[in-house]
């Protein structure tokens, strides 16, 4: 803290002048000196100038402390300027912060009470729309036995044509009635582990009890079965048949909209139309965002793979979607959590109206099932091609390309001899012959897998797609005769997107008698419990205690 400044009277100067003024007035007055006589060396001259002199001495000091003081005072006054300044400016910051902190309290009280709303809104609505289908289910039963006895009894009769319009018919009661079933329940992910055991059981004692005595209810189902069945209602022709090329037994389809290859013949517990629904939101979300301006490609499509490794089968749906943070992969799974919004769906996507229950759905029958979700961002990734061309001349041409990432991270094309820092990138490398090519090999440096083709004689277009990649090719090279000459076009392609995997337990592996043992750590845990438990009821039984 600073001490305040003193400013003192200048005593010793006005006494000194009183006291001067007194000497040389009585020295020189005859009448004072009558009534106060002074020794006659004091009467001098030299006195009066020593007093004179001690006077000024006197002034000067006082003036001189008088300088210091002030000095002192301006540099204590600078000081308290310099802390209100610092005062007005802190409290200026303060003011500044307040109404900030306060435009972000009003702000965040608006989201929290937005998003309340929005929670009640949409509760209300679902235990409405719970109610509804509970509603519909219970008075719906004789309306639903109704519809599917005279769809029966019109199978039976009806030539092949009908019939498979009136199986496909029951198979869509059969599953409206699940998605009622499935809507009115408490716990979906419950819902299905209990049906699951039933039919676990059913399958045990189907085995044991010999194709002889087997139920007419199959407690299985084929996994790819049930992925067709999804599928078919996405695409409008006739569903492909599976190859029959050596032991390749896929199933294969291709359209501007998707590329899906079904390898597993695994079979599944429970009821298909629980895989269909799963299925089908999950294609639901990918056709949303694949369908949208920004993440459009026409060589990334929808695609669907199911593969049988024994144990498990596995289902990946890729899309070309954003990307997903870390920090939101469990979020996109909560009941109404959805990053769509209402006003970015129009057309044909109107039915998406970004309520948050596809994805909800999709994780409730996956814990159903007990099976994993893998969400994996696919993102693009630079490489290094090499390309050797052959012309009908003889003449062989080597060509290296690299791709790297710009700043929104899409692949562009650099030349070898650009050098690694170079600035000069292209969207795709064109090249053009005088001669007809005859064949074209690629080399990827990330892989080291070489890939060739012989360009068909056809005179047209040809387009081939990586072949390593065929979900999401990461190039596309283009031959299109001119008429002198052939251009060569290669274009690496955009595959920035989102894959969905779920993998489920297949029915065998249920059966294996490790499948319901409790893990390791599991039986940790239980000791670890035990022995807690063990420690309180010591004090439990304790006399004290009672």
């Amino acid at each position: 803290m600073n001490k305040m400044a003193k400013l003192n009277y200048p005593w010793l100067s006005a006494i000194t002048g009183i006291l001067t003024a007194a000497y040389l007035y009585t020295s020189s007055s005859s009448e004072m000196s009558s009534f106060y006589p002074l020794p006659a060396e004091l009467v001098e001259s030299p006195y009066r100038f020593l007093s004179l002199f001690v006077f000024a001495a006197a002034i000067f000091f006082d003036s001189y402390r008088f300088h210091q003081r002030r000095q002192s005072f301006d540099l204590q006054v600078q000081r308290y300027e310099q802390q209100i300044k610092e005062l007005l400016q802190g409290k200026n910051k303060l003011q500044h912060k307040v109404r900030k902190y306060s435009d972000h309290a009003d702000k965040l009280k608006l989201f929290i009470s937005d998003r309340l709303l929005e929670h009640i809104e949409y509760d209300e609505k679902f235990l409405h729309f719970r109610n509804i289908a509970a509603e519909v289910r219970h008075n719906g039963v004789i309306c639903y036995d109704k519809v599917v006895s005279s769809l029966r009894q019109a199978m039976q009769t009806a030539d092949h044509t009908d019939a498979k319009q009136y199986r496909e018919a029951l198979d869509s009661m059969a599953y409206l009635w699940v998605l009622l079933d499935l809507s009115t329940t408490d716990n979906i992910a419950m819902y299905i582990a209990n049906k699951l055991y039933e039919y676990e059981e059913q399958y045990y004692q189907q085995l044991l009890a010999g194709d002889g005595e087997a139920s007419p209810y199959s407690p299985t189902f084929p996994a790819r079965q049930a992925i067709r069945k999804a599928v078919h209602g996405f695409i409008d022709n006739d569903l492909a048949q599976p190859n029959s090329n050596g032991d390749d037994n896929a199933w294969r389809y291709q359209d501007d909209r998707f590329h899906i290859e079904l390898r597993a013949d695994g079979e599944l517990l429970g009821d298909e139309n629980y895989l269909v629904l799963l299925t089908e939101n999950l294609i639901n979300n990918a056709l949303f965002y694949s369908g949208k301006k920004r993440q459009k490609n026409p060589h990334a499509r929808v695609a669907i793979r199911l593969a049988d490794d024994g144990d498990r089968i596995r289902l990946s749906i890729y899309n070309r979607g954003p990307e997903i943070p870390d920090e939101m992969r469990d979020k996109i799974f909560q009941l109404g959590y959805s990053t769509k919004r209402a006003r970015e769906i129009s057309g044909n996507n109107r039915e998406n109206t970004g309520k948050g229950l596809g994805l909800y759905f999709v994780n409730e029958i996956a814990k159903g099932y007990e099976s994993t979700i893998h969400v994996e961002n696919i993102r693009n990734r630079e490489d290094a091609y090499v390309i050797r061309i052959e012309l009908d001349n003889g003449e062989k041409l080597t060509e290296i390309i690299h791709t790297q990432l710009d700043e929104n991270r899409l692949p562009r094309c650099r030349m070898a001899e650009d050098g690694v820092g170079s600035e000069k990138t292209l969207a795709s490398m064109e090249y053009r012959f005088k001669e007809t090519i005859t064949s074209i090999e690629i080399t990827s440096q990330a892989t080291q897998k070489t890939w060739s083709v012989e360009p068909p004689d056809n005179g047209g277009a040809t387009l081939f797609l990586d072949p390593q990649n065929p979900d999401h090719p990461r190039w596309c090279l283009e031959i299109t005769p001119l008429k002198t000459r052939q251009k060569l076009l290669f274009k690496p392609l955009d595959i920035g997107g989102v894959q969905f995997t779920v993998s489920i337990p297949s029915a065998k592996s249920r059966l294996d008698p490790d499948y319901h043992d409790m893990d390791d750590d599991e039986l940790d845990d239980t000791e670890q419990l035990d022995q807690h438990l063990g420690d309180v009821s010591q004090y439990v039984d304790s006399p004290l205690s009672r």
